[in-house]
Formats: C-alpha cells, sequence, structure tokens
C-alpha cells in the first residue's frame, strides 16, 4: 500500500493496483482555508479509479475539484449528498456518484471498499448530520467471485 498526501484530507491510497483519492481539494484557496505549504497537487492526483468523500463540508465534498475527474470516475458520498446538496448531480453527471451509508461496500478496481460511521458534524446547511452522516472507509482487497 502507498499513500501520497496532497494536502488538508486529500491523499491517494494506492493498493492492489487501484487508486483511490479522498476529499479532493485541488485548490489554493477555498473561503477562510488556505494551503500554507506545498505547491498544489499535481495532475497525477487526478488519476483515481474512486473517491472517498467522507462527508458534506466544502473542504471535503468540493464540486469544482470532483468536476475535474475522469468521466466515469467512481465517487461513494455519504447517503444524503444528492439531495443537500443542490445541484450536485448535474454539475458532476459525467461520474459515478454512489450514495453510501455505514455497513455498505462497493467494489472499486481491485479493492472491497466499506463504509464506515464517522464521528463528525459533517453537515451542509441546511441538511443536518442526520440527513447525510459523515462516513469514514475500510478496505480490502477483493476476492474473486467463485466460479461454480
Amino acid at each position: 500500500m502507498e499513500i501520497t498526501w496532497w494536502g488538508h484530507a486529500t491523499c491517494t491510497v494506492e493498493d492492489a493496483g487501484t487508486r483511490l483519492l479522498t476529499d479532493p481539494v485541488l485548490v489554493r484557496r477555498l473561503a477562510h482555508l488556505r494551503r500554507r505549504q506545498g505547491a498544489l497537487p499535481s495532475p497525477v492526483a487526478l488519476r483515481a479509479d474512486g473517491v472517498l468523500v467522507s462527508h458534506l463540508h466544502s473542504d471535503h465534498l468540493h464540486v469544482p475539484s470532483l468536476a475535474r475527474l475522469a468521466p466515469g470516475t467512481v465517487v461513494l458520498l455519504p447517503r444524503g449528498a444528492l439531495r443537500a446538496v443542490r445541484g450536485l448531480g448535474r454539475r458532476l453527471a459525467r461520474l459515478e456518484l454512489v450514495e453510501v451509508g455505514p455497513g455498505d461496500k462497493q467494489r472499486i478496481g481491485g479493492l472491497d471498499v466499506r463504509a464506515v460511521p464517522a464521528r463528525h458534524d459533517g453537515r451542509r446547511f441546511p441538511v443536518g448530520p442526520r440527513q447525510a452522516p459523515a462516513l469514514g472507509a475500510t478496505s480490502s482487497t477483493a476476492r474473486p467471485a467463485p466460479t461454480s
């Protein structure tokens, strides 16, 4: 497993030939937040088989950064995100948006990714954390389906 940290909560986790990008924020400044050290992530950060979005705060679910991903990229979002963030499905229609809740599992490349609960108020007003709870994720190498 190889992990590349790009700043804030954005990193690439590479395992079993699969690249997962977490909470992509690929800009120098976002509202009151600014990148204090290092350059912006290189274009290699955009090469991902899947993306994990932990919660709905704008510094984790950054729509302009997600829009830069390749068409068809799988993006796992907390269940309720499409309802909570106006226009999200329309603005990211080129991506495969999948809402997940704690315990849900999704295969991305060579990995099985399972959503787990996170203790964080990840709301995006006016929607509170109960309608779109924050998530973490675990992954394991995908096992081939049994053949008969």
